[in-house]
């Protein structure tokens, strides 16, 4: 992997209501997205009762009287989706006694300032997976789930979700944020609050994500960067179907062949974990420069940059031919138990 030397330029940006308006702000479109080992989402419904809404301008250090004046809401409701946000885990209250989000919340702004350290060290991070490209479709080669399927097909998923996204995420919490994701309620997840330019069907800043729906035995996900269509529905009887049928467009992966994934993602695991480790000084001092310091953890905040990382490493990996463009947009697979 060729070194490149990454001059970085620290802009801080301060969140605060002086920039924009409410209405201005509000007439952006944001959008959900969460990451969890084991499917987690909010279990409360953020879109409803102007909770998203209040989380967003709480990031922009609105106060409580200008949000309940805008949504001309009274003190006790105000009160109560405070109190929502809070048991949720996705708002903190500061020394001062003011209300902000821990969740990651990125404007267009916010997001230019992130992509632009971002992109140069996802550029970089593709080495990685190129030099170890002959191992790696060796042991795709001998995961009995995907014998069938040549390695272009697939090569989306194996070289963007098994090495750098979901299969990777495990190793990455345990040895380089060396912490689980936060307490929301009941569950562990990391989220945050994108604002889409791109349109309903691609994903905000060209990020790839996964998409998942739990049906009985199965769960089923996609995984891209472009989703046309929403996640197809199934009943767990057709998945049986399906999985009887030679000639399913949907990829099974037996529970055995998950551990294999995880086992091709740990190819990598180290050579990706020395050149975070080595750029840690780096992702501090843009943490501490950033908007999120005084809202968001530093793991949450690390989680959400990776992910502008990897879109990066992504594309490289599409330039460079090695992940095949035809099959770009998103691939659907299913997990078994």
């Amino acid at each position: 992997m060729k070194k490149i030397i990454i001059t970085v330029s620290v802009l801080l940006l301060t969140a605060c209501s002086s920039k924009k308006d409410i209405s201005e702000i509000l007439q952006n479109n944001f959008e959900f997205r969460t990451i969890s080992s084991n499917f987690s989402t909010p279990s409360i419904n953020l879109e409803k009762g102007h909770l998203k809404e209040i989380l967003l301008l709480l990031h922009y250090n609105f106060t409580a009287e200008k949000i309940k004046e805008h949504f001309n809401m009274s003190d006790s409701i105000y009160s109560l989706r405070i109190n929502d946000l809070f048991g949720q885990g996705l708002i903190k209250k500061t020394s001062s006694g003011d209300f902000v989000p821990t969740c990651m919340i990125i404007d267009t702004d916010e997001g230019k300032v992130i992509k632009n350290t971002a992109d140069s060290l996802g550029r970089e991070m593709s080495g990685i997976a190129i030099d170890r490209m002959e191992k790696i479709k060796e042991a795709y080669s001998k995961i009995p789930s995907f014998k069938k399927v040549p390695f272009e097909k697939v090569s989306l998923f194996i070289l963007g979700n098994v090495l750098h996204n979901y299969w990777q995420m495990k190793f990455i919490e345990e040895r380089f944020i060396k912490s689980f994701p936060p307490q929301r309620g009941s569950s562990r997840y990391y989220l945050a609050l994108l604002q889409n330019q791109n349109g309903e069907n691609s994903e905000p800043f060209a990020l790839f994500s996964n998409r998942f729906m739990k049906i009985g035995n199965y769960t089923v996900g996609q995984y891209g960067n472009g989703f046309n269509l929403s996640t197809p529905s199934y009943t767990e009887k057709e998945l049986d179907k399906l999985l009887k049928t030679k000639n399913s467009t949907l990829q099974f992966i037996s529970g055995a062949d998950q551990r294999k994934l995880e086992a091709l993602a740990l190819i990598i695991t180290q050579d990706l974990l020395n050149y975070l480790e080595r750029n840690r000084p780096l992702f501090v001092k843009l943490y501490i420069n950033s908007v999120y310091k005084d809202q968001t953890s530093f793991r949450e905040w690390f989680v959400w940059f990776y992910q502008f990382m990897i879109a990066k490493t992504t594309t490289i990996l599409i330039e460079k031919g090695f992940i095949v463009k035809h099959f770009l947009n998103n691939v659907s697979y299913v997990l078994m138990k």
